[in-house]
């Protein structure tokens, strides 16, 4: 059922040894299956001032309030989730630039 790889990335702050704050990528490689992003949501999107790029369904056991995934060595920001019944999570995300 799920045919991709993403790593879904958690951003931690953390105070270095000189006392300046410098935040972490913690990745977690996860399986996904990517979909297809309405028109409508795309349109909507933008109308918002932000352009969707892909959507992927995931377990829902697999995410933690994540911010980021990496798709394809390309970054995305989760933009919105969906859960769609007990165990499948739609994330929707834009590119990074």
């Amino acid at each position: 059922m799920f045919s991709e790889v993403i790593e879904l990335i958690d951003i931690i702050s953390k105070v270095d040894e000189n006392g300046f704050e410098i935040n972490e990528e913690i990745k977690t490689e996860v399986f996904a299956n990517k979909k297809s992003i309405s028109a409508s949501e795309f349109y909507e999107s933008q109308k918002l001032g932000y352009k969707l790029s892909v959507m992927f369904e995931i377990r829902v056991s697999d995410f933690d309030e994540h911010e980021f995934i990496l798709y394809e060595n390309k970054k995305y920001k989760i933009e919105r989730t969906y859960q769609k019944n007990t165990e499948i999570l739609e994330i929707v995300c834009s590119k990074v630039v």
